[in-house]
């Protein structure tokens, strides 16, 4: 016999709804989807030892311009920013849409990027926006935990 959990009046065990009151009897728990991603994470070279000497609303003016230019990329090549850190962009490819190529993607969204952030320093003189990524472990990972901070720690030391 299933017992309400409103009006507490047993059920036959085959029952969906209360006899009683109408309340359903089972409510099943979501499936949860464990799915393989990419992640990718680019950084802005010296950002922050150069933010120490400068405007706050110049550093802020100056990140506004990567973070549009991040989340421009990321969305050409199919991915979700994840967040900004900082002078730091993660994106996510594979979730919550899966493709095929979600690796690949990652990867010329970060190489688009870094040309993106070239480009805008060639038209601005002095906005010094030197970014490094794309940087990824070699496997598909989550958003958090040790896959993701190897990502950050594996970045190509280029400056």
């Amino acid at each position: 016999m299933l017992a309400c959990g409103r009006c507490g009046r047993s059920n036959d065990d085959d029952a969906r709804f209360c006899q009683a009151c109408g309340a359903p009897l089972r409510t099943e728990a979501p499936q949860q989807e464990r799915k393989l991603i990419s992640v990718l994470f680019v950084d802005i070279v010296g950002s922050t030892a150069r933010a120490d000497h400068e405007d706050p609303e110049d550093v802020r003016d100056r990140l506004a311009l990567f973070y549009d230019t991040f989340r421009i990329q990321t969305e050409r090549f199919g991915g979700t920013v994840e967040k900004f850190i900082g002078d730091a962009g993660v994106a996510v490819f594979g979730a919550p849409l899966a493709h095929g190529d979600d690796a690949e993607r990652a990867v010329r969204c970060g190489l688009a990027t870094v040309a993106a952030v070239a480009e805008l320093d060639d038209e601005r003189p002095g906005l010094d926006l030197r970014s490094v990524g794309p940087s990824a472990p070699g496997r598909p990972s989550c958003p958090s935990g040790p896959n993701t901070n190897a990502a950050k720690r594996s970045r190509p030391a280029t400056s």
